[in-house]
């Protein structure tokens, strides 16, 4: 006589009606479900006869989360990582690391049925870093039962999704006071995008501190050409009839950037323009000047995400929907008190 086909995790889910991530979950006693769904497919599975063919598992078992990135080339991102990493190895988190802009071509599409194998497999859940996340990939996680949190994300996101990242409005104001504190007046803004929250709130950052300071905005000092920009868009802002004695970039690869192309048309950092860059993420570089910037705490940043979404998984509820870590600015070489008489705030 045959042997009796064994009873499968799809047929519990069938006949329970719920997917099987949430039968894993059930299984593998992590949180996420609700008494009377946990109470449902228990009882589906003795009326199905269903033997596990290994032990039952802990909540500290095993557990995997998978982190996209957008790319892993910015030091930022492998900052983030760092913490990740960090965090994973203190609470015995598997890492599973994507990417959406592979050099190899073997691109990570955050779709439904991608979000489906990760709870197929039993994932405790999902973080995406300097990734858009959309309405698709939010209601996906959610159908699936997949704890979702997003750093710093480029797009404006579903307020429901848990959110962590530095606190740039008040790092935009500490690295422009800091600026109008050594005497500077002509204040330049570049690398900003009117389309990305972080930059956004670094700009809004920049205002606050020059109009509690008495100082004009003058929108001919900003760009918002975006990340990668800044140095490009330089020469318009050298060319006014009162350039700026001092520049404010909104990450220290641009910032770098535009050392090189003020010291390229005869301008010397710090003696003719200061720079204040930010993130932190290139103080390692034996540069000159050294950059003086806006730290962000990366490897923070990565570790409160992974405890964050091992805690969603669990059942304990994030203490806000949106974390913001202090930065705090770095003072180095490439700022200096302005030369000679106090600029007149005037265009």
């Amino acid at each position: 006589m045959p042997n009796p086909r064994r009873v499968t995790l799809d047929d519990i889910a069938q006949t329970a009606g719920v997917s099987k991530a949430t039968v894993s979950k059930i299984l593998n006693h992590r949180g996420g479900t609700s008494d009377a769904t946990r109470q449902r497919v228990t009882a589906v599975m003795r009326e199905l006869g269903y033997v596990a063919i290994t032990r039952e598992r802990t909540p500290a078992d095993a557990r995997t989360v998978t982190v996209v990135f957008d790319n892993l080339v910015a030091l930022y991102s492998l900052g983030v990582l760092g913490g990740l990493v960090d965090a994973a190895q203190s609470l015995g988190v598997d890492l599973v690391t994507n990417v959406t802009e592979s050099h190899s071509g073997t691109n990570v599409v955050l779709d439904r049925a991608w979000i489906r194998r990760l709870a197929a497999k039993g994932h405790s859940g999902l973080i995406v870093v300097t990734t858009s996340v959309d309405s698709a990939l939010v209601g996906a996680c959610a159908q699936y039962g997949i704890p979702l949190v997003a750093v710093d994300a480029p797009n404006l996101i579903d307020p429901s999704v848990v959110s962590i990242g530095s606190n740039h409005w008040s790092g935009g104001m500490a690295a422009t006071r800091h600026l109008l504190g050594l005497g500077h007046r002509r204040i330049g803004f570049l690398g900003g995008d009117a389309a990305v929250p972080g930059l956004r709130e670094r700009l809004a950052g920049y205002r606050e501190a020059l109009d509690a300071a008495g100082v004009d905005f003058d929108p001919r000092l900003v760009s918002e050409t975006g990340m990668g920009t800044a140095a490009a868009a330089l020469p318009a802002l050298l060319a006014l009839g009162n350039p700026p004695t001092a520049l404010f970039v909104t990450n220290d690869g641009d910032a770098m950037g535009v050392v090189r192309a003020l010291d390229l048309t005869g301008h010397r950092v710090p003696h003719d323009v200061s720079v204040v860059g930010y993130d932190d993420t290139y103080s390692f570089l034996p540069s000159r000047p050294h950059l003086t910037t806006v730290h962000t705490p990366m490897r923070e940043i990565g570790k409160l995400a992974l405890e964050t979404v091992i805690g969603m998984a669990e059942g304990k509820p994030p203490i806000s929907s949106r974390l913001q870590l202090a930065t705090h600015l770095v003072v180095r070489e490439s700022s200096i008190a302005r030369p000679g008489p106090a600029d007149r705030n005037t265009g």
